[in-house]
């Protein structure tokens, strides 16, 4: 059976995959539907997404190696006694801390391949003309067209974005070298590039104008990624002993597995599990954020301290796009922008308007990547790990229900305190702005569904929090120089005052003021009726 196999957990070679005996879902009809429909193309996908493993199917597919394929889709499909050169990129072993490392090792690449091919290149140090040179050469040699296939074509760029200095630069050298391939393309028999971020075309692929970007093509929506059907075809034993180990029904299981791993999408319609986590999961049989944990992607990082971080986005966690898939821009980085193409948000749905642009709207993809990124920036702040961060948030939502201010002051107060000194000169925006992410990621983890920035008939409330039939009305304040006596008591007259308590007048209603000052904090929970009644008399 399919799924008696071996997991391929970590692994990203075909060859091994297959000769090993580890289980191979089988995506080779879409690559038959790639190597007939065009010859250029680009593919962007979240990292741990099976990028690499695609590569390295393609690059067997084109060596010939038809005994790797036995039993696959494609067997009986492909013209076995062809075979063509075939150039690899990966961008994963490319050295690139400065440009001129990148340079150099680009040139190593470059004289390395030449001898895998025994061709002798001229002594030049453009490695544009290199490049150029290598193509020509092994077509001359071999007497056949190239394929060319590049892996992780962006990290020299997106590693440095905290030094956007270096990151122009890279990108510089890159633009150069890629513009070779347009006046070299009657020697490319097929040219596929993958990476996380797509930068625009005159980035990068400049000369490339007949470049394919496949990234929201429906016919390539589940290329990268396990569906459904597929998940339970090769696995299903895996699932079965895990239920059973847990004592609960493979049904049971089934929902779990897809609450927990499931829900990333490039077409609004066909919905996958990310290869990485699901593979651990079913060999460790345990719930956990096994992808993220993998690597969070730096730019992140930069941008929650450099402060370009949307709250609304975080606080909804949703947004949305309209036409072709996003481009990356140095100069102009969006927020919603890096979390879709890094994975930390996903399509959920797709709009159609008759003669207009589709609309794409955007979610947070899974419970595993939802408790990971509030986790995530939660620990980014108050430099602490995942697991203190979870204890500790068990105990706030105890203090918020049981309206038990003392113990509440004293956590809020104790994380806030957490932030390092040296994170206060990397908070480059207002820190109101980073007090109020920090405190939605507590809340987003508490399993409250949030509502920010409520516009209303009477004005705009920060925020409200539900849960079952408990309802909790924030409201900010932040000051430099005013007491945090006054800034609470004009939180709580501000709910009333505008009235912000109307709609949920049949629920459970606590009122929670937040007071910031720089490095400080206070907060207070009241009922509605105990400020109403106040307030009355």
């Amino acid at each position: 059976m399919v799924d008696e196999k071996r997991l391929p957990t970590g692994i990203q070679t075909f060859k091994e995959i297959i000769e090993d005996g580890y289980v191979y879902v089988d995506k080779t009809e879409f690559i038959h539907k790639l190597v007939n429909n065009g010859k250029i193309y680009f593919l962007s996908r979240p990292r741990r997404f099976g990028k690499s493993l695609l590569i390295s199917t393609l690059e067997e597919l084109f060596k010939g190696s038809k005994d790797l394929f036995k039993g696959y889709y494609i067997e009986d499909k492909y013209d076995w006694n062809k075979s063509y050169p075939i150039i690899r990129l990966d961008f994963g072993n490319i050295s690139h801390n400065t440009n001129d490392e990148l340079k150099l090792s680009l040139n190593k690449f470059l004289n390395d391949t030449a001898i895998e091919f025994n061709i002798v290149l001229e002594d030049i140090n453009l490695i544009a003309d290199k490049f150029g040179e290598l193509i020509r050469k092994i077509y001359e040699k071999t007497g056949k067209k190239i394929v060319i296939l590049v892996d992780e074509y962006d990290k020299s760029i997106t590693s440095h974005i905290d030094n956007i200095k270096l990151a122009k630069a890279n990108r510089n050298t890159l633009r150069e070298f890629y513009q070779v391939l347009k006046s070299n393309d009657r020697y490319l028999h097929f040219l596929f590039i993958t990476g996380v971020t797509k930068f625009a075309k005159t980035s990068i692929f400049s000369d490339l104008n007949h470049l394919k970007d496949i990234t929201l093509n429906p016919l390539y929506s589940t290329l990268c990624g396990y569906t459904q059907n597929e998940l339970e075809h090769y696995f299903n034993n895996y699932i079965e002993e895990n239920s059973l180990s847990q004592n609960i029904s493979k049904s049971e299981m089934l929902n779990y597995i897809k609450d927990w791993y499931n829900g990333y999408s490039w077409d609004g319609e066909n919905f996958i599990y990310n290869p990485f986590s699901i593979l651990n999961f079913l060999e460790d049989n345990e719930f956990n954020n096994y992808w993220f944990d993998s690597g969070t992607a730096k730019m992140l990082v930069d941008l929650i301290k450099e402060g370009n971080v949307d709250i609304n986005i975080i606080a909804s966690k949703t947004s949305s796009f309209t036409g072709l898939f996003p481009s990356f821009e140095l100069n102009n980085i969006d927020f919603a922008t890096v979390l879709l193409q890094n994975g930390y948000m996903t399509i959920k749905n797709k709009k159609t308007i008759k003669g207009e642009k589709p609309i794409y709207s955007l979610a947070i993809p899974n419970k595993e990547v939802e408790e990971s990124l509030f986790n995530y920036i939660i620990g980014t702040y108050i430099n602490t790990n995942e697991g203190f961060v979870d204890a500790t948030l068990k105990n706030m939502l105890n203090y918020i229900i049981n309206l038990d201010n003392v113990s509440l002051q004293r956590s809020i107060e104790s994380q806030i305190h957490k932030i390092p000194n040296i994170l206060y000169g990397e908070l480059k925006k207002e820190i109101e702005a980073h007090y109020k992410i920090l405190t939605i990621s507590w809340m987003q983890l508490l399993g409250f569904e949030i509502d920010q920035e409520i516009m209303t008939i009477k004005g705009r409330l920060d925020g409200i929090l539900k849960r079952d039939d408990l309802i909790v009305i924030m409201e900010f304040k932040f000051s430099k120089t005013k007491s945090f006596d006054y800034m609470i008591k004009d939180a709580f007259n501000q709910i009333i005052k505008k009235e912000y308590y109307k709609p949920y007048q049949n629920k459970k209603v606590i009122l929670l003021a937040l007071a910031f000052k720089p490095r400080d904090v206070k907060c207070e929970l009241k009922t509605l009726y105990e400020v109403l009644s106040k307030v009355k008399k």
